[in-house]
C-alpha cells in the first residue's frame, strides 16, 4: 500500500479534527405560567399550559436550525415554570421510560406508553428539526409501597433532563440529584445516576442548577468519567455578589476546563435570569452570554460554534502578566494584625473579612481555618468601601458542600455588616491585581471577575484577565468590580 502524501495527511487531519467542532444553541426562556398554580389541574388543563411553552420551543428550535446549530438547551422548569406544590404539579408530569433499556422515538411511535403527550412533541421537535435536544420536564414514576421511601401517593416524581438525538430517538434521563429547598415537590433520587450520552460531535454530560456545586454528579462526570462537554438545563436564582448566574456559570467552565451551554429561565422579576454558552481558554475571553434584567425583557436564542477540548489537557495560559506578581513572600501587608478582622454573612455562609484603604491599592492578607487570601491591587474606589473576605467551611444553603472562598467584594452602605451584601451598585476601577489563595489540593478552583458598567446592570468582562493560580489583572477591568473571587468546590 501507498503512503500517504503530505497534502492528503493534512486533509484527512483536517476532516477529524473539525468533525468533533460543533454548532451549540441555548435558549433563556420568558415561561408562560398557569394562572393557577394552588389548585389542581386536570390533564387537558395542564396540557394547554405547556402547549403554548412548547410552541415557542419549537419557533426556537427552527431558528437554531436554520443557524446550523446541531444541539439547543432548553430550562429547567421551562415547559410549566415555579411555584408548585406537589398535588398541584401532578398533573404537568409524565412517567418517562428508562432509554438504557429500551429505544423509543415518541415521534414515531406515540401510542407505545401513555399519556406521553409532552414526550411526543418533544421529539417531534428534534426530529423536525435535525437537532439534538436537550429538555428539562417532570416525571412521574410509579412506585410500590414496599420500595424503600416511596411517597404515599404511589409515585416519585422527578426534575428530568431528556435528550433527543436528532432522529427524534429518546437516547438519555436524568433525574435531579440536588435539590433547592423550595423543590418539595419533588423527590431525590436514591441513587446518582451520571447521565451522558454520544452525539457524531463528542460525549456529553447533564446535570441542572444546583448540581453544579456538588462533587455528584458534576466534578464525577468530568474528572472521573472525562466529560468535557455539559448541557445544563438551570432554573438559577442570581444571589449577588458570588453567585450570579453569568457569573458563576461562566467561572464554572473555566475553572473546569468544560464547554458548557447553561439554559436558564427568564424571569427577571424573581432574580431568574443569565444564560450562556461558555468555553474554556486560560484567560477570561471564554463566552457569549444574555443577561438583561429589565422589567418586561424576554427571552433570547444564543448560537455559537464550540470546538472540543481534550479531558487530559491541562490549561496553558498563552497571555502572561505584563506586570510582576505581586504574591511574593516578601510583600508588606497593610493589616495583618488579627483584631483588624471582622465576620459578615455572604452568601448564606459566614466569612472573615477585613476593609481595604481606600487610597490607591495596597497589599491585602486574610485567613479562615486553613485558607489564606492574598492579594496585592492598584485600583482606586474612594467612593466604595471593598472588603477582602475568606472562607472555609461547609456551605449549608440549598444542600451541604465543601467550600473554600476568597473574594474581594464592596460592602454596600460603607458599614462592616453590609460587606458582601447583594447590590449591582459599585464604583471604582480597578488596573492591576493579583489574587490567590492556598486553597487545598481536592479543590477546583472557579474564577469570577463580576462588574457593573453602570450601576444597574452586570457583566463578566472578557480579555482583561486570566486565571494562573490566581487572578491577574494586568490592563485593568471595566467598570466598577461587584465581586472578584475564587469558589473552590469540591473535596472529601
Amino acid at each position: 500500500m501507498a503512503l500517504l502524501g503530505p497534502r492528503l495527511l493534512i486533509v484527512l487531519c483536517s476532516i477529524v479534527c473539525c468533525a468533533l467542532a460543533f454548532k451549540a444553541a441555548v435558549y433563556e426562556h420568558a415561561v408562560i405560567f398557569p394562572p393557577n398554580r394552588i389548585v389542581v389541574l386536570s390533564r387537558d388543563a395542564a396540557l394547554k399550559v405547556m402547549k403554548r411553552n412548547l410552541d415557542v420551543y419549537i419557533e426556537q428550535c427552527k431558528e437554531a436550525a436554520t443557524q446550523k446549530a446541531e444541539l439547543i438547551v432548553f430550562p429547567e422548569y421551562g415547559l410549566y415554570g415555579l411555584g408548585w406544590t406537589r398535588q398541584t404539579l401532578a398533573p404537568y408530569l409524565e412517567f418517562i421510560p428508562d432509554p438504557d433499556t429500551m429505544s423509543w422515538n415518541p415521534c414515531v411511535d406515540p401510542l407505545r406508553y401513555n399519556n406521553t403527550d409532552v414526550q411526543r412533541q418533544l421529539s417531534c421537535m428534534a426530529k423536525n428539526s435535525s437537532l439534538y435536544l436537550v429538555v428539562n420536564f417532570g416525571a412521574r414514576q410509579p412506585c410500590s409501597v414496599d420500595v424503600h421511601n416511596c411517597p404515599s401517593d404511589g409515585h416519585f416524581q422527578y426534575s428530568t433532563n431528556l435528550v433527543y438525538d436528532s432522529q427524534g430517538k429518546f437516547i438519555a434521563r436524568y433525574f435531579k440529584q440536588n435539590l433547592n429547598s423550595d423543590e418539595t415537590h419533588f423527590d431525590r433520587p436514591s441513587i446518582t445516576n451520571y447521565t451522558t450520552f454520544s452525539t457524531p460531535f463528542g460525549r456529553f454530560g447533564t446535570f441542572s442548577t444546583n448540581d453544579i456545586m456538588f462533587k455528584n454528579p458534576a466534578i464525577t462526570l468530568i474528572k472521573n468519567m472525562n466529560i468535557t462537554n455539559i448541557v445544563y438545563p438551570a432554573a438559577w436564582k442570581n444571589e449577588l455578589p458570588l453567585l450570579a448566574a453569568i457569573e458563576i456559570h461562566s467561572a464554572f467552565s473555566e475553572g473546569m476546563h468544560v464547554n458548557l451551554m447553561a439554559a436558564n429561565l427568564h424571569v427577571p422579576s424573581k432574580g431568574y435570569q443569565g444564560s450562556g454558552i461558555y468555553w474554556p481558554s486560560g484567560t477570561s475571553n471564554n463566552e457569549i452570554y444574555y443577561n438583561n434584567m429589565s422589567a418586561g425583557s424576554g427571552g433570547k436564542l444564543l448560537v455559537h460554534d464550540l470546538s472540543p477540548v481534550d479531558p487530559g489537557d491541562q490549561v496553558q495560559n498563552t497571555k502572561r502578566a505584563k506586570t510582576q506578581r505581586m504574591t511574593e513572600k516578601t510583600r508588606h501587608y497593610n493589616s495583618v494584625n488579627g483584631s483588624d478582622e471582622f465576620q459578615a454573612v455572604m452568601n448564606h455562609d459566614l466569612y472573615n473579612f477585613i476593609l481595604l484603604n481606600s487610597g490607591y491599592g495596597g497589599s491585602y492578607k486574610v485567613c479562615q481555618n486553613t485558607l489564606c487570601c492574598e492579594t496585592g491591587f492598584e485600583g482606586l474606589f474612594q467612593n466604595t468601601v471593598y472588603a477582602l473576605g475568606a472562607f472555609d467551611g461547609i456551605h449549608t444553603h440549598n444542600g451541604r458542600y465543601p467550600l473554600q472562598v476568597c473574594a474581594f467584594v464592596p460592602c454596600v452602605n460603607g458599614s462592616k455588616t453590609s460587606c458582601g451584601q447583594p447590590s449591582v451598585k459599585s464604583v471604582g476601577y480597578m488596573d492591576k491585581m493579583s489574587f490567590s489563595g492556598n486553597f487545598s489540593s481536592n479543590r477546583y478552583v472557579l474564577p469570577e471577575v463580576l462588574v457593573t458598567l453602570d450601576n444597574s446592570t452586570l457583566d463578566i468582562i472578557g480579555r482583561t484577565w486570566l486565571y494562573q493560580e490566581a487572578i491577574i489583572i494586568d490592563v485593568g477591568v471595566p467598570g466598577s468590580p461587584v465581586s472578584i473571587s475564587m469558589y473552590a468546590i469540591g473535596g472529601p
